[in-house]
């Protein structure tokens, strides 16, 4: 596929069939992910890739602990009324959580500490948290990128790290890997769409942030 398809038309994906993904298709996906820049080239990242029908239904379970009550805290900010994407988003979100285990692959991605050299919680680690999430999120994001020019959908969520011990003990990770997101990854029930994103140029600043960007178009 074309570059710039792919990367437009990568929404996240809550509706997946139950399809089985093939062994190869998997490992051409995560064979472009290890191709991403890291810090020094550390290259910091595990996946655990999980397929056995059981262990998905335990990270649908410990997903759903973090989502009700990440969904209230998100509806008492809303205090009265909340706008009605808020509420397609809430919704979507129960339907995500409640589907979880029929998605055929989930990906569960690691942080290998030792290799960046930054010990988790350190001051260094607090002031420098770029260098260090900026050496695995690339990762993601290519194997995203791979996923869709395939034909495949994921979606990635940080839900599970209120439970990162228990899901280090269900996938045997041992305590030094820091567990990042979770994506789960299969093949759209509805396919692909362009999201909505607002338009770019209000946030393009020419060298100073007073000046906006001349765009060269006049659409």
């Amino acid at each position: 596929m074309d570059f710039f398809e792919v990367a437009t038309t990568m929404p996240t994906v809550r509706r997946f069939s139950d399809r089985p993904i093939e062994q190869a298709v998997l490992e051409k996906i995560f064979e472009t992910a290890n191709m991403a820049p890291s810090g020094s080239n550390a290259q910091p990242w595990e996946f655990v890739i999980v397929r056995d029908g059981a262990a998905r239904r335990e990270i649908q379970r410990l997903y759903e602990l973090a989502w009700v009550p990440y969904k209230d805290t998100a509806i008492i900010r809303g205090r009265t009324t909340l706008s009605a994407r808020a509420e397609k988003a809430l919704r979507l979100g129960d339907e995500f959580a409640a589907s979880l285990s029929i998605v055929p692959v989930h990906v569960v991605i690691f942080l290998d500490r030792p290799k960046m050299r930054v010990v988790r919680g350190s001051a260094e680690d607090l002031t420098n948290f770029g260098a260090t999430y900026g050496s695995i999120f690339p990762a993601i994001e290519l194997m995203m990128l791979a996923a869709r020019a395939l034909g495949i959908g994921t979606a990635m969520t940080t839900m599970l790290s209120p439970h990162e011990a228990e899901t280090k003990a269900l996938l045997g990770v041992p305590d030094i890997y820091q567990l990042i997101a979770l994506v789960p990854m299969g093949y759209p029930a509805e396919g692909f769409k362009r999201p909505f994103r607002k338009p770019v140029w209000p946030r393009l600043h020419d060298g100073h942030w007073d000046r906006a960007w001349p765009r060269s178009d006049k659409r």
